[in-house]
């Protein structure tokens, strides 16, 4: 007899946008390293050393540069550590340690290497580049900035190591500090486009006004015929409130460049600021539905629109039809339609939703987006066929996602191809990552257990029993499922009685899981307090219930037999047979002998 609980499945979990490093420094940069080895490993360090030390010493680290060099790194790093046995102020094997401690994720360790070394070096750039990757890899921007403005002073010509230092005070709203850098890159490479952009918002973020035209004068006047500029600085003036000389700097461009992409763009904030309604809707139906408008400025109108709108509470017949006029004006692009699908999938119209999914994937047939999220509508919709397709088409291009995996072997044990989902599963498990989904591998562990369980191999179903729980211990199904069979098998009843109790706590109305409880406590010759339990289950219409299967109803005959009460255990006996599943081998016999037989 089985339990099934059933699944529901966690979306994808978007990943954090990682801060770019000056330097990512792993085992690969060993190569490089190898260069400096000599220089490191004859008398760099400030301790002096005995002859006879420096002798045991350099022929240690040469043997761990040996290893390294031949990829036995764990040889090399017991040996860097004996190095530093031998003399602890030893800084190339301190360093060496470091970088080991870093791709090994060692923080605590890594820290204190890299750290030590550099106060015995402090002038030593590779030094200093491993400690400032291992700062920058864990956010630490405090201690970072002290190191990067330290390699700059060692080499002022590192615009590599100012621009990281920019990102570092923008990270913590130093606007001043930042700005200080960029003038500095400013004077190393000269007058910079993006240098002055950036100058130019920090400058406004700050309220410093002039120095905010100031900039967008410059790049203006070194930048002639792209107009951009001079729009922004129309822009500018609208935004302290001076809209008469944003309009002057507007028809100025205008005057040159009518269909300016930024420029039509600006206009409409002119014309709201200035409560000029009506060109203004023509302005924006002119860029929305034009067919000469870029698709990256069309994407960013229709997304202020579709907020605005849906912050007013506007009526959704309203927005379709802004869709459906733009899907008739112009081509479909992969802006419009995921914009389109995002609106779709907020207002739940999920017919709507799964036919805008597939327009992405006629145009890109590897979204991964649209690939995953018709799967699970596909599951949802116990559509099992197309579940299949979609996941079968989404591990093809995307072998590393595994809710593909789980949606796939879901569709094989829908089928009755259990071996094939046992396979998926076990598949999808190997792509487990620090970052995956819990509920996905959740659901997986339950799966496989309850496969492996069905397949006779009941020591790897509870091992995968145990990894499910391991990675959510209150999941509701493993723990019931789990506390079954070990009914079953009469092993560890204690602890399935404990797992058992808890589902009951957590869902106290649901009969399946009180039906396992009472029956682990009949196992168990609890037999009075297995009834007083199982009655809970038969409460109301037994025959009509259909959460009531045929195996519940046979272990309430089993449970009123041995309680003494042969009358009500041969009519729960009569109904399961009529019900008709998961009921024993022996359920015919116990009726014709009218007494409980043990399987």
């Amino acid at each position: 007899m089985k339990r099934k609980e059933e699944r529901m499945v966690s979306t994808i979990p978007e990943k954090d946008k990682a801060v770019k490093n000056i330097i990512v420094l792993t085992y690969g940069v060993w190569v490089m390293l190898s260069a400096c080895l000599t220089a490191c490993s004859t008398g760099s360090s400030v301790q002096v050393r005995s002859s006879e030390a420096q002798r045991r010493f350099d022929y240690y680290y040469s043997e761990a540069v040996k290893s390294k060099l031949a990829d036995r790194h764990d040889d090399a790093f017991e040996l860097f550590k004996h190095c530093l046995d031998i003399n602890p102020d030893a800084s190339e094997a301190l360093y060496s340690l470091g970088i080991y401690s870093l791709g090994l994720n060692d923080s605590a360790g890594c820290a204190g290497y890299l750290s030590r070394a550099v106060g015995l070096e402090p002038d030593n750039i590779y030094y200093k580049e491993a400690l400032a990757s291992f700062y920058l890899q864990h956010r630490n921007y405090a201690q970072a900035a002290p190191v990067l403005e330290d390699m700059v002073r060692c080499n002022p010509a590192r615009s590599d190591v100012l621009g990281q230092l920019v990102s570092i005070y923008m990270n913590q709203e130093k606007y001043e500090e930042a700005i200080n850098v960029l003038d500095r890159i400013e004077t190393l490479e000269g007058k910079n486009t993006s240098v002055s952009m950036e100058k130019f918002r920090l400058y406004r973020e700050l309220g410093k006004t002039d120095r905010a035209f100031s900039e967008l004068e410059s790049l203006a006047a070194e930048n002639p015929n792209d107009l951009t500029y001079r729009v922004l600085i129309g822009d500018q003036y609208l935004l302290v409130q001076q809209p008469e000389k944003a309009l002057a700097v507007y028809e100025e461009v205008q005057a040159r460049e009518p269909r300016n992409q930024a420029l039509r763009m600006s206009m409409l904030d002119y014309y709201k600021q200035t409560g000029q309604d009506s060109l203004f809707q023509a302005q924006f139906d002119d860029l929305l539905y034009g067919k000469d408008t870029e698709e990256q400025v069309r994407a960013a109108l229709l997304q202020n629109y579709l907020v605005e709108q849906e912050n007013a509470h506007a009526d959704s017949a309203v927005i379709l039809a802004v869709f459906d006029r733009l899907f008739s004006d112009v081509p479909e692009s992969m802006e419009t339609l995921t914009l389109y699908a995002s609106y779709l999938q907020l207002k739940q119209m999920n017919a709507r939703f799964k036919h805008a999914l597939e327009r992405i994937l006629k145009l890109e047939p590897d979204n991964l987006i649209a690939l995953f999220q018709l799967s699970k509508l596909a599951y949802a919709d116990q559509d099992i066929r197309k579940t299949a397709d979609y996941s079968k088409r989404g591990i093809m291009h995307y072998p590393d996602q595994l809710p593909f995996y789980f949606y796939l072997g879901f569709s094989y044990y829908q089928l009755g191809s259990k071996d094939k989902a046992l396979d998926v599963f076990r598949e999808g498990v190997r792509q487990i990552k620090p970052d995956t989904d819990r509920g996905i591998i959740v659901d997986i562990y339950s799966f496989i257990g309850d496969l492996y369980y069905a397949n006779g191999l009941k020591d790897s179903a509870f091992v995968a029993y145990d990894k499910c729980l391991e990675y959510d211990p209150n999941n509701v199904g493993c723990l019931n499922n789990y506390a079954y069979y070990l009914s079953l098998e009469e092993m560890e009843l204690d602890k399935a009685e404990e797992m058992s109790h808890r589902t009951i706590i957590a869902e106290p109305s649901n009969k399946t899981y009180i039906d396992t409880y009472a029956w682990i406590l009949f196992v168990k010759g609890k037999y009075a307090e297995a009834k007083l339990y199982m009655d809970r289950a038969l409460a109301g219409d037994v025959e009509k219930d259909e959460e009531m299967s045929g195996g519940m109803l046979e272990h309430a005959g089993d449970i009123y037999a041995l309680c003494g009460d042969m009358e009500e255990a041969l009519k729960y006996w009569k109904m399961a047979k009529k019900k008709g599943e998961d009921v024993s081998p022996m359920l015919e016999k116990k009726i014709r002998l009218k007494k409980y037989i043990k399987e």
